[in-house]
């Protein structure tokens, strides 16, 4: 009897191809990210060890520059989603770009329960979760107090948080400038927080205390200079 060869549904062909697609293009954004970086700015990686070997987790830098995004990303061995705030999505080219490496959209100033959904969904799959929880750029590149982001999804899934410092981007190019400056950049891994899972409602003591954590977790890996400023 001759045996019944069964094909694959086209379907399912089409998104396995789309995957390996997806992963040589992030692959090719991340390797061309990570030679300009070790060109242009002497870029140096410190405490890769405390990386996770695997997903999901969350990986919480401070934010003083429009490089940090990517650079944090290829300075990590897994492939990481990140936000961006919703306004690049209506720029032509840069917003399927920022799509086709990982990056989704974010409502700034406001509950976007879409881009909490996203968040939720990238690490329920084993994913990892690129997150400022300053929540916007600082201008002098000292560590800014966080917004409540980044405290609720790492409460709201229980995975881990690795703390990440950005040392030296906000020289290189702070806002107001057009071109940069080449200086060395370093990002500098921490021992990852374990957090706990909250299944019930957030109040607003657990998500400032959490919050307090995950900024000092970051701001133990950073030099002084960059620091949050004394309280008055």
């Amino acid at each position: 009897m001759r045996e019944r060869v069964v094909l694959p549904q086209t379907s399912s062909v089409r998104r396995h191809l789309g995957a390996i697609v997806g992963n040589l293009w992030y692959l090719f954004w991340k390797t061309a990210v990570w030679a300009i970086g070790k060109i242009a700015f002497q870029l140096r990686i410190e405490g890769r060890e405390h990386e996770p070997a695997q997903g999901p987790f969350i990986v919480a830098a401070n934010h003083a520059s429009a490089l940090d995004p990517p650079l944090v990303g290829a300075s990590l061995h897994h492939r990481a989603s990140y936000m961006g705030k919703s306004e690049l999505f209506a720029v032509p080219i840069l917003g399927p770009l920022l799509r086709s490496i990982g990056v989704f959209p974010v409502r700034r100033g406001e509950a976007d329960h879409r881009a909490i959904r996203t968040s939720l969904d990238v690490l329920a799959s084993g994913g990892v979760l690129v997150m400022f929880p300053e929540g916007t750029r600082s201008l002098d590149g000292r560590l800014q107090k966080p917004e409540p982001g980044a405290a609720m999804i790492a409460l709201r899934t229980g995975v881990a948080v690795l703390p990440a410092a950005v040392i030296g981007s906000y020289r290189i190019l702070p806002r107001g400038t057009r071109w940069p400056r080449f200086q060395r950049i370093t990002i500098r891994m921490g021992p990852p927080l374990t957090v706990p899972r909250s299944n019930g409602r957030l109040d607003r003591q657990a998500l400032e205390e959490w919050g307090s954590q995950i900024i000092e977790a970051i701001e133990r890996l950073l030099p002084p200079e960059q620091h949050r400023p004394p309280v008055p």
